[in-house]
């Protein structure tokens, strides 16, 4: 993979900032149901088929082709969406039983909302008014899923969410039935976090934090969490110009913290790097967030220089062979694109996710949203990856490989405590090089 300038990638992770600063059971269905892909049909059996004209599923998205939120198109649920299509469709596509039994491909289109959450809004009422599709994707974005929700509501369409998700999410859950969520967030992370510190005998962390969604949400969480362990911590907030962190490093220096962790974006968190290497600050434990657990920013940020970072995530190729060979099939399928590069937080979560939905759309044998959220819902899905369940419309803990990352030689290994780590820490981590 092509190694990026660090320069080149505070470039591009600033244009994110903006974006990602947004950054009911039912019983139809018996709840716990452990089920599987169906098997190929043989087409002995009979259905009644409610339109033989019908040869596609049709399934539109609103997506961030162009703009500040671009990276995520290319490195996070982008790839795994594309992915999917293609792969149902080399396989002859999905077999529903209210047509027919037959196999019906996916025809997908995606619209590009430049990254702007009006032109999304306006984008998602076009494709479910005018194209009348069967299903949508989600939007990229806390904020926009957040925007978006009451949309997929008013049109009847189940929202199976992607990058974003958060506290603020929450309050939601009550009013919206048939919205889902992906991706892990502070409540799920900062336990994890405070257990492997607590493991690693950290006393002390020194906290920078962005004040803004997400900064705020995982401060709330660690004031809930590291004092059950005893662990101290200082909360220093980041400032908006990410240029110039020397004066937060230096408080971090003064402090004595065993650990440095940024509630931050990835610009602020290359800077940080960027200024401990230069200043020589060496804490025990170095733990970044968003952008810290794609690999296109440990590579451009230094790589084995900085052997031992932590981040937010995670799975790994060593989670076992089943994502060793998701890993090993995306990097083949995205070969030839120099702008993809692994992301080790969400996207095993999209992929299983999208095999949970085509799990439903086969058990069900409909294209209704409500029938195959209802199903989403109460079951438990034998996934590529292991079993995944909904679970108040958030994915449960053990349908995630990890919750804590930390590069070990290059290689994104999961660290928590339990059954989950695939590598022993590294604590305390190597020293950055001299400057």
């Amino acid at each position: 993979m092509k190694k990026k300038s660090l320069l080149a990638v505070l470039i591009t992770w600033v244009l994110v900032l903006g974006l990602l600063a947004g950054c009911a059971e039912k019983t139809a269905t018996p709840p716990n149901t452990s089920v599987a892909p169906s098997e190929d049909s043989s087409g002995d059996e009979q259905y009644p088929d409610k339109d033989p004209s019908k040869t596609t599923i049709t399934i539109s998205a609103v997506r961030p082709i162009s703009g500040a939120n671009v990276s995520f198109e290319q490195n996070n649920f982008g790839p795994i969406y594309k992915m999917w299509v293609e792969e149902v469709n080399a396989a002859g596509g999905i077999r529903v039983k209210e047509y027919g039994n037959r196999k019906l491909t996916i025809d997908l289109k995606v619209y590009d909302d430049t990254s702007d959450v009006g032109l999304m809004v306006d984008l998602l009422i076009k494709t479910m008014t005018e194209d009348k599709v069967d299903f949508v994707l989600s939007p990229c974005s806390t904020a926009n899923l957040q925007a978006a929700i009451p949309i997929f509501d008013q049109y009847g369409y189940l929202m199976l969410g992607a990058e974003g998700g958060g506290t603020d999410t929450r309050p939601l859950y009550d009013q919206y039935e048939d919205i889902f969520f992906t991706t892990s967030f502070s409540v799920h992370q900062v336990p994890a976090m405070a257990e492997l510190f607590n493991e690693l005998g950290i006393k002390k962390v020194f906290i920078t934090y962005m004040q803004d969604a997400h900064g705020l949400e995982y401060l709330e969480t660690t004031e809930e969490e590291f004092p059950k362990y005893g662990i101290e911590f200082e909360a220093v907030a980041a400032p908006w110009d990410f240029a110039d962190v020397t004066p937060i490093i230096t408080q971090a220096m003064d402090s004595g913290a065993d650990a440095f962790i940024a509630y931050c974006y990835p610009p602020w968190n290359a800077s940080f790097i960027g200024t401990s290497i230069s200043m020589g600050y060496n804490p025990k434990a170095f733990l970044v967030g968003p952008g810290g657990s794609q690999q296109s920013f440990y590579e451009a940020s230094g790589g084995a220089a900085i052997n031992g970072l932590m981040f937010e995530g995670a799975w790994s190729v060593n989670s076992g062979p089943a994502f060793a060979d998701f890993a090993e099939k995306i990097a083949a399928y995205y070969a030839d694109d120099p702008n993809w590069a692994p992301e080790w937080w969400g996207t095993a979560g999209y992929w299983g996710a999208m095999e949970m939905f085509q799990i439903a759309i086969e058990e069900t044998g409909t294209l209704d949203n409500a029938v195959i959220a209802d199903y989403l819902h109460n079951n438990t899905f034998e996934t590529s990856l292991g079993p995944m369940k909904f679970e108040n419309h958030e994915l449960t803990i053990d349908s995630w490989a990890g919750m804590i990352g930390q590069y070990i030689d290059g290689v994104a290994e999961v660290i928590d405590v339990g059954a989950k780590r695939t590598a022993e820490p590294i604590y305390p981590k190597p020293d950055w090089p001299a400057a």
